[in-house]
């Protein structure tokens, strides 16, 4: 065998020139058959995302960057010089190495009088990326203008394929792919030949450079070998072209009210920075929706503006007495935005304006289709352990029903979205010094809120009953409500013989500006508006004594801990709003936290102590068990949490007595699946369970299970006479390697009643994944069907998803 390990640049240029062409004749071409293909014979994503549906990639036909400085590595059987030809030729297993790039061939010459350059014979190449290119024949020009490819299959590292009878190039402007083949699906292995399960096929591809387009003709999409759809002829914008005005298809779609729906949209690329999209859906009920979208992004951040309008056709389609029935022209505007100011800081926003409260919802506006929606803008920073938050927030609830007809407190109003807080300013500031301070750390919160509601939310309402009614909860006042807070702390850890001791000195101030309205009556029960002002010192003493232990087959860590509170009473105890400590759930988790209220407008007050325990072990077969467990005492004082305020925040929580429930959690995992967790709040007098949660998995490669089963005490201030017991469960069967059944429900123990469950079937292989599912919901208390949808789920590896949902639940029928 002759080796020439280096040759001249002229000979080194021509003999790979067919590297160039070969690599632009892969996996980019078949992307772009693929992508495009199914894009347009199936459907692409929604309309408010027009940019998913243009394809990505570079200039297909173009020479590909390569270092000049590279060397070449040439090995044949003979290297032949042929003077009369004017010719070079490699024979025999030709290995040919330049840039990255290996070829494989049974000859390559390099005509110098024509300038061409030929591969002959299981051409073979493999490029950087892991593309493996195969031929019979490569015929191309030095200078890329012309070439030929015959028998031309792509392989890549995904296992997607390409295949073409010919590729050919033309005067260096047009490629053109004849019958080609497409598919991301490995060949059988039993039957190499059979057809795979899904593939796009094409009489011609042919790309044009200079007009940046790329055309199809006689384009189909097949499965198992049968065509299921078919294009004569289209084309778009080439890969390289990243955004490009055209059509795109919106998402099809079912429901009993709206009837079947579907549409198309223009986008316009007006510049590579921003574009504009118009579109239509149509609904064969309900008319025509116009929409646009106005996109914009800029150096540091982007945003959005869009509008949909609809004038309902059918409006009695829907329920009586529901917003939607009630409105006929409908409107809403969107628009978000986030933009860094610098590495540090960042403001954007999210808002939502509509003609009516459930717009959106109805007609499943992007990112606006859910019951509740929040509107916003936002400033927030961050620094190191230092973080700063400053927002203005609108609760907005899409409800279908409509309270004006039914509002007894407030004739007219629609009760239940006058009832959301309108915040403006929610202010948040956190700082913790870098330097120690007397031996600790020093960090200051502080939190300042102003809240707006213009009609009082009140659960368990008696009227003209009060706050002395036992159960009633004013969980929002009509009218204003201001706070400031503001907390600082100093907190220190040190090591003593073997115990871990920590000492927090902290001190906090709240001030509080409550300006309601209809005071002293059945509908607010604070008697005045005046300022309130609140200062709660404190001083915390814990110590954590861990004991480890380790042997040949487990290690052990047992953790005892004894935490010390002592401050004054909390004052102002149901003499203002209660906003954002609504939530109190005593459990492990919040154990050993100085105050155990979710929020700044309560604070734990009194002298008190907590004690428990952590344990946990873990084997060396992989088994573990953590478990925590404890209780609270209150020493000196007033329990916070024995004191009503307008919410009963802390009443019936288990800490409204001296000595608290029992809390205890414990998590057991085999490592090999199975997986267990209990956590529980047990009675201090008898243990009796007054709250729990049991929860266990397994997984395995067949089958994969999930349940839990809840359990909630009576609560009769909260209006829970009876006892709640609750089963939740999932699982996944795998029947075959492709096959799958999966569903879940959930069942009332105490109404007897499944208020939810689902069914469906799935297939996935290496490059189809398809479902099959099917929702209900019910009415936990009285069994009524409230929704029933099915949803169909198609994926294709390397071209996308489209997903079909159908609406099956119908108002009229089931009332």
């Amino acid at each position: 065998m002759k080796k020439r390990p280096f040759i001249d640049a002229a000979d080194a240029a021509a003999l790979t020139a067919q590297k160039y062409i070969s690599a632009r004749w892969s996996a980019r071409v078949r992307a772009l058959l693929g992508t495009t293909a199914l894009a347009i014979i199936l459907t692409v994503p929604s309309v408010v995302e027009p940019s998913h549906a243009q394809v990505s990639g570079e200039n297909l036909f173009g020479a590909g960057e390569v270092n000049p400085a590279a060397q070449m590595l040439l090995e044949a059987d003979e290297l032949i010089y042929n003077e009369e030809e004017n010719s070079v030729a490699a024979v025999g297993n030709v290995q040919l190495a330049y840039d990255g790039y290996t070829l494989v061939a049974k000859r390559v010459t390099y005509e110098r009088a024509t300038g061409r350059v030929i591969a002959t014979g299981a051409v073979e190449i493999v490029e950087p990326n892991g593309n493996r290119v195969f031929a019979e024949e490569i015929d191309v020009t030095d200078d890329f203008q012309n070439g030929f490819v015959d028998a031309l299959r792509v392989e890549t590292p995904e296992n997607s394929r390409f295949i073409a009878e010919s590729a050919e190039r033309r005067d260096g402007e047009l490629a053109v792919f004849n019958n080609g083949v497409y598919t991301a699906c490995e060949p059988c292995k039993e039957s190499p030949a059979k057809p795979p399960i899904w593939q796009i096929r094409s009489n011609r591809v042919i790309i044009n450079n200079t007009t940046k387009t790329v055309s199809y003709e006689g384009a189909s999409f097949e499965l198992w070998g049968k065509p299921i759809a078919y294009l004569p002829r289209f084309s778009h914008g080439d890969p390289s072209i990243k955004r490009k005005s055209g059509f795109i298809f919106d998402t099809p779609g079912q429901s009993p009210e709206l009837g079947v729906h579907g549409g198309l949209a223009y986008f316009w690329n007006l510049a590579p920075n921003y574009d504009l999209t118009l579109g239509g859906r149509y609904y064969s009920k309900q008319g025509f929706m116009g929409y646009g979208e106005w996109r914009h992004r800029t150096e540091n951040g982007q945003y959005s503006l869009s509008f949909y309008n609809i004038e309902q056709r059918q409006p009695d389609e829907f329920d009586e007495n529901t917003i939607d029935r009630n409105a006929d022209h409908r409107t809403a505007f969107t628009s978000s935005g986030k933009f860094n100011i610098n590495p540090r800081w960042q403001f954007g926003w999210k808002a939502l304006a509509q003609s009516d409260d459930n717009f959106a919802r109805t007609y499943g506006i992007h990112s606006f289709d859910t019951r509740e929606i929040t509107n916003e803008a936002y400033l927030t920073g961050l620094n190191g352990k230092n973080y700063f938050d400053a927002r203005a927030q609108e609760f907005l609830i899409q409800d279908f029903q409509d309270d004006q007809l039914t509002n007894n407190l407030y004739p007219g109003q629609d009760r239940f979205q006058d009832q959301q807080a309108l915040l403006l300013p929610l202010f948040d500031y956190n700082v913790v010094s870098e330097e120690n301070f007397a031996g600790g750390q020093v960090s200051i919160d502080v939190n300042v809120v102003n809240i707006d509601r213009s009609e009082v939310d009140i659960a368990n309402f008696d009227a003209g009953v009060g706050l002395t009614a036992p159960n009633e909860r004013y969980h929002g006042l009509e009218g204003n409500y201001t706070r400031a807070s503001s907390e600082a702390e100093w907190k220190a850890s040190s090591i003593f013989n073997g115990a871990l001791l920590t000492t927090s000195l902290s001190v906090r101030g709240d001030a509080i500006g409550p300006n309601t309205e209809r005071l002293d009556t059945e509908y607010n029960p604070l008697t005045s508006d005046e300022s309130i002002y609140r200062a709660m010192p404190a001083a915390m003493f814990e110590i954590r004594y861990p004991l480890i232990s380790s042997h040949g087959m487990a290690s052990h860590i047992f953790e005892p801990i004894a935490q010390v509170i002592v401050r004054p009473d909390e004052t102002n105890i149901g003499e203002f709003q209660n906003e954002d400590a609504q939530s109190m759930v005593f459990e492990t988790n919040n154990l050993f936290e100085r105050s155990k209220f979710s929020g700044f407008d309560r604070v734990e007050g009194g002298s008190r102590a907590n004690i428990g325990f952590r344990y946990s072990t873990s084997f060396n077969n992989n088994i573990s068990v953590d478990i925590v467990a404890g209780q609270s005492y209150h020493l000196h004082g007033k329990n916070s949490y024995a004191e009503r305020d307008l919410v009963n925040a802390g009443i019936e929580s288990g800490l409204e007595t001296d000595r608290s429930d029992y809390v205890a959690s414990i998590e057991f995992d085999t490592g090999s699946g199975l997986a267990i967790g209990l956590d529980g709040r047990f009675d201090e007098q008898d243990l009796g369970l007054r709250s729990g949660v049991v929860g266990a998995r397994y997984i395995d490669t067949s089958i994969s299970l999930s349940g839990s089963y809840i359990f909630i005490g009576e609560q009769p201030r909260y209006a829970l006479s009876e006892d709640r017991h609750e089963i939740r469960g999932s699982a996944s069967l795998r029947l075959t390697d492709r096959w799958r059944l999966f569903g879940n429900a959930s069942y009332d123990i105490q109404n007897d009643n499944t208020f939810a469950r689902g069914v469906g079937i799935a297939y996935d292989d290496s490059c189809t994944s398809l479902s099959i599912a099917y929702q209900q919901a019910e009415s936990r208390y009285t069994g009524d069907a409230s929704d029933q949808r099915i949803t169909f789920r198609l994926g294709l590896r390397t071209i996308g998803e489209t997903q079909f949902e159908g609406d099956l639940y119908d108002p009229e029928q089931n009332n």
